[in-house]
């Protein structure tokens, strides 16, 4: 079932002063808030990373877990978004190996003409995203031989002849934003809610948060300020400033999470009308799925029950062998991806971000928009233009983990 809204806090107490004094606050501790703070901290900046929830407990859980460099832009023809992807790939793998894992997803094709577009495309898609720091040796790219594609159970009786294997990293989205903010010295102020700013010639001085686990007030006083509020940026500006201007517009996508299939060894991409992209994941002794894109309003909406049946519609019409009516769905989720404004649907729009400087409030500094495997990159050059210090140990310098554990994703 889907999470409510802001859960609430857990039992304890925040020992921090009630007066507070740093550089830069982030409000938002979701993947780009905590890779900021990472950030700043290497540059030897003081920060405080500041949510209502817990660190990572809001749409950064929620994604595809999925570190990719976009197989569909090359559908799109956005090459250059796709080769940033896949160079951010590599440097994941390499400072967080043990949130990562290596697969060889198989897409694919109803014939023979599809099967060599699918390898010529996925060719290119693999050498242009050669890096791939602690590839597996018994993991297998390019074609896939059909006996070894008929022995898959999902094959028998659907529209496939064959398929072609592409290079991707998986991760778990939560533990990798954890490991962020446990890699920063950043203040943490999460279940901390904020009740009113204290305004200045040079904009935002000071903040007044109040603890949500025991109700105490703490000032916040700082130079510079940075939202990372995923897709609750435009309902917060309307809310704290007044301002009507949607720079936002909300894409939703649904997984849902079944027992494991014998037979299925291989993750599945399928492409879909519209540009979109079927998962079918093996993982973590459960099976995920997950397609659809519907335009919502909010960070916090249920799946629909619509939602749900044109998922199964998919999955019997693509994977017919399996059962999955029959199948107890063990759990769901629905993730919520902030796209720049634009016209047009939200299949087509970008998943590139952008930094916008506000426009009144001159210290503050907006992240729109954004994905998972850019996030890092993209606060690297944020930490950059605030502070005019590059940081060349971002790319290399490996995550600690904020719970201590050193198994990889099985």
């Amino acid at each position: 079932m889907s999470e409510p809204a802001w859960p609430a806090p857990p039992a304890g107490v925040c020992t921090l002063p009630t007066t507070l004094e740093v550089e830069v606050a982030i409000l938002g501790a979701g993947i780009h808030g905590a890779a900021l703070a990472r950030e700043l901290t290497l540059r030897g900046v003081t920060c405080a990373l500041v949510d209502k929830g817990e660190v990572g407990g809001g749409t950064s859980q929620w994604s595809s877990q999925l570190l990719h460099g976009g197989i569909r832009y090359m559908l799109t023809g956005d090459i250059r978004q796709m080769r940033e992807g896949l160079a951010e790939r590599a440097t994941w793998a390499r400072i967080a190996p043990q949130r990562c894992r290596w697969e060889a997803f198989w897409m694919p094709h109803r014939f023979w003409l599809e099967g060599l577009s699918h390898r010529f495309g996925i060719g290119l898609y693999d050498h242009w995203g050669a890096e791939r720091p602690g590839w597996p040796a018994g993991l297998e790219l390019g074609h896939v031989p059909p006996d070894v594609f008929r022995a898959d159970a999902r094959s028998p009786g659907g529209p496939f002849s064959g398929a072609t294997a592409y290079a991707d990293l998986m991760t778990w989205d939560r533990e990798l934003t954890k490991d962020l903010a446990a890699s920063s010295e950043a203040v943490r102020l999460d279940f901390h809610e904020l009740e009113g700013f204290e305004t200045a010639e040079e904009g935002l001085r000071s903040a007044r948060l109040r603890d949500r686990r025991d109700g105490t007030l703490r000032q916040l006083r700082v130079r510079r300020w940075v939202f990372a509020l995923g897709p609750w940026t435009d309902g917060v500006m309307a809310r704290w400033f007044g301002e009507s201007r949607k720079r936002l517009r909300l894409s939703s996508g649904i997984h849902l999470w079944f027992d494991a299939v014998p037979g299925c060894d291989r993750p599945w991409a399928i492409r879909r009308p519209k540009g979109r992209i079927l998962f079918v994941i093996p993982r973590d002794g459960m099976l995920q799925v997950g397609t659809t894109e519907r335009e919502v309003e909010d960070g916090w909406v249920p799946i629909l029950e619509a939602e749900r049946m044109e998922l199964f519609e998919a999955l019997e019409s693509n994977l017919p062998a399996i059962p999955w009516r029959r199948m107890p769905v063990r759990s769901e989720e629905l993730g919520v991806r902030p796209l720049v404004a634009a016209g047009g649907a939200t299949t087509h729009l970008s998943r590139e971000a952008v930094l916008e400087r506000h426009q009144t409030l001159g210290n503050l500094t907006l992240v729109l928009g954004g994905k998972l495997t850019t996030a890092r990159a993209l606060m690297d050059q944020l930490a950059t233009d605030l502070t005019g210090l590059r940081c060349g140990a971002s790319a290399t310098e490996p995550l600690r983990l904020w719970d201590g554990q050193k198994a990889q994703i099985r």
